[in-house]
């Protein structure tokens, strides 16, 4: 399964958040599988079906959110979950997220 990463999600208004959510719903180019609020980074892990196309939703994502600066997007190469703690690798920066 693929992931992508919205950093500051939860900042959005509630009217953007229920089109972005029409927005991947109408999508045939991608599915979503399941999507997570990760509250310590108010941000959202969305996973998507494996026949989606991770670029078009990571493009169809970017395009989106663009006029919001604070919306960070990215795609998550590895998410590794041990015990209490969830790691998500990214693709763009290679950095490593550590969720509790």
């Amino acid at each position: 399964m693929e992931y992508i990463y919205i950093e500051n999600y939860l900042k959005v208004q509630q009217s953007q958040k229920q089109s972005f959510l029409n927005f991947i719903n109408k999508s045939d180019d991608f599915k979503v599988s399941n999507q997570k609020i990760i509250f310590c980074e108010e941000s959202l892990l969305v996973g998507f079906l494996d026949k989606s196309n991770i670029s078009k939703a990571y493009m169809g994502f970017k395009d989106f959110f663009k006029d919001l600066s604070e919306i960070k997007i990215d795609i998550i190469t590895k998410i590794i979950s041990k015990s209490n703690h969830t790691i998500l690798t990214f693709v763009n920066n290679k950095k490593q997220l550590r969720i509790s």
